[in-house]
């Protein structure tokens, strides 16, 4: 995307503060007006160069990063309008007026709750004016907007724009993946034969999220779970999107630990793989395999090499060590106000990794019927090479140091 190259933070990169104790925290400015105002700039100017009158964002994410505001889950539509000369409102039911007006955007309109699935759509159109861009949209609500506005087009630019982060972003996710590194260490302290996956994760969550709430205050998360986790074992290990179970682990074991914290908005993960007593030889091997996967990521996750490369350099790992077809997904992601964002580190993907972007380089392997591998860690993209946000997995670096005797 050519058109985000010249845009720049004030101040990008400089003064980015990290969020190793409690006492840095203390003096990070969390995002305010001004933030959200160059926001707005950026994505009226942007409407400009497309000859687009104005753009209704609908996805919670982009509502966010546009007004501030988080908001809950609800069946009344909300949006926020960006218009070309730099104007810009939000859109919601009568019944959410008040949160509404907690926005630095002092033009708040409002909408009967009482009215039916498509009209509130109708509404929003009819105040936006076209031509128009929209962000996300269900189908129904497309045929009501295009019935109010003849010329409409789905982009997000507010999730381009998100890509890459300014200081202020960079230092409430490098306090939440301080947050998921505890959640890990934890986790590996906790790791005992007998114990179940669910119990082992329930006193994680429950131990960490009590310490976030407790330090960070007004930040600690509302609308977002602060701190989601995962917890999975043996021959479910093979398995990336299985749930943690009731399953009790015994000696022998592989156990995939991965979190994701959530600070005032804005995500972070460190996942590892871990041994419970001594692992077979073959496993040991696959685990390996992995991290030196995702080794070969970050080796080349530098301003300019194309999102596709990290997942080639990943890849090609894999494919050495014989075990191309156990490989599961995408060698990675961008994180920030979503957990999962763009740019998406897959095959052939053209985007270049820029100065700001955070990503988590997690490739995973999966063998049916026998186990899996995958670690996540977050990494801010610097003008001098990727910065590794989870300093405390430096104590995983060797695989001997991952096992759990008794």
């Amino acid at each position: 995307m050519a058109h985000l190259a010249n845009f720049c933070w004030p101040g990008k990169m400089e003064g980015a503060r990290s969020a190793g104790s409690i006492e840095r925290w203390e003096d990070t400015v969390v995002l305010g007006e001004a933030f959200h105002r160059q926001v707005v700039s950026a994505l009226a100017a942007r409407l400009s160069e497309l000859n687009r009158h104005a753009v209704l964002l609908f996805d919670p994410a982009n509502i966010r990063y546009v007004t501030g505001v988080g908001l809950s889950p609800s069946p009344f539509p909300v949006a926020a309008c960006v218009w070309a000369d730099g104007k810009a409102a939000l859109l919601v039911p009568a019944t959410d007026l008040e949160l509404a007006g907690q926005s630095w955007v002092r033009d708040v309109r409002h909408y009967d709750d009482d009215l039916d699935d498509v009209e509130p759509y109708r509404w929003m159109a009819r105040e936006a004016g076209g031509p128009l861009l929209i962000d996300t949209l269900p189908a129904a609500a497309w045929q009501a907007i295009a019935a109010e506005v003849d010329e409409i087009a789905l982009q997000d630019l507010a999730s381009e724009l998100r890509r890459v982060k300014s200081p202020a972003e960079l230092a409430l996710i490098e306090r939440a993946a301080e947050y998921a590194d505890i959640a890990l260490e934890r986790t590996f302290a906790r790791l005992a034969s007998g114990s179940t996956e669910l119990e082992i994760l329930s006193d994680v969550v429950h131990s960490v999220t009590r310490l976030m709430r407790d330090e960070l205050g007004e930040h600690y998360e509302l609308v977002h779970p602060a701190l989601e986790g995962v917890i999975q074992s043996g021959v479910r290990a093979a398995l990336p999107s299985a749930p943690t179970s009731t399953r009790r682990l015994s000696r022998g074991d592989v156990v995939i630990a991965e979190f994701t914290a959530c600070v005032a908005g804005y995500h972070a993960k460190s996942g590892c793989t871990f041994f419970v007593g001594d692992p077979l030889r073959d496993v040991v091997s696959w685990v390996e395999a992995a991290v030196q996967a995702q080794a070969a990521a970050l080796e080349v996750a530098v301003p300019g090499t194309a999102a596709g490369e990290v997942d080639n350099a990943a890849r090609r790992v894999i494919e050495r060590a014989g075990l191309a077809r156990a490989l599961r997904g995408p060698t990675g992601h961008g994180i920030g106000l979503a957990r999962w964002e763009l740019p998406w580190l897959r095959p052939d993907a053209p985007t270049p990794l820029e100065e700001g972007m955070v990503v988590v380089l997690r490739p995973g392997l999966s063998i049916t019927g026998r186990t899996g591998a995958r670690h996540a860690q977050t990494v801010v993209i610097e003008a001098e090479g990727p910065r590794i946000l989870n300093p405390r997995q430096e104590r995983w670096a060797r695989l001997e140091d991952r096992l759990k005797e008794f």
